[in-house]
């Protein structure tokens, strides 16, 4: 599960293989990224057009290495025009200023 929070509003996210209402995720992101709660959370405020500023991401397990190490997350942000965003995992949390997405040439 996933829980963004933007524009003062929250948006629950769920896996996409537990999700009875999947949406179709439009982020230019990696596969894996797409499947996951964050992805849904994101889309949702993305279709509701809510954008930029600062946002605050809370998730209940850590982020895997394809929403984090491997940038899914900031990715999605970047989209969203977010500027800082908080996450929040069961570990602790977090504070990034989000940068363009690296992207494979």
């Amino acid at each position: 599960m996933a829980k963004l929070e933007i524009g003062g509003q929250s948006f629950f996210g769920i896996n996409s293989s537990s999700n009875p209402q999947s949406r179709q995720i439009t982020f230019k992101i990696n596969p894996i990224s797409k499947t996951h709660a964050e992805a849904d959370a994101f889309q949702q405020a993305a279709d509701a057009s809510i954008r930029g500023g600062k946002a605050r991401l809370i998730v209940d397990r850590e982020l895997c290495d394809a929403c984090g190490l491997r940038g899914g997350v900031n990715s999605m942000a970047w989209q969203l025009g977010i500027e800082e965003l908080e996450i929040i995992t069961p570990s602790g949390s977090k504070k990034i200023t989000v940068k363009p997405p690296n992207r494979r040439r």
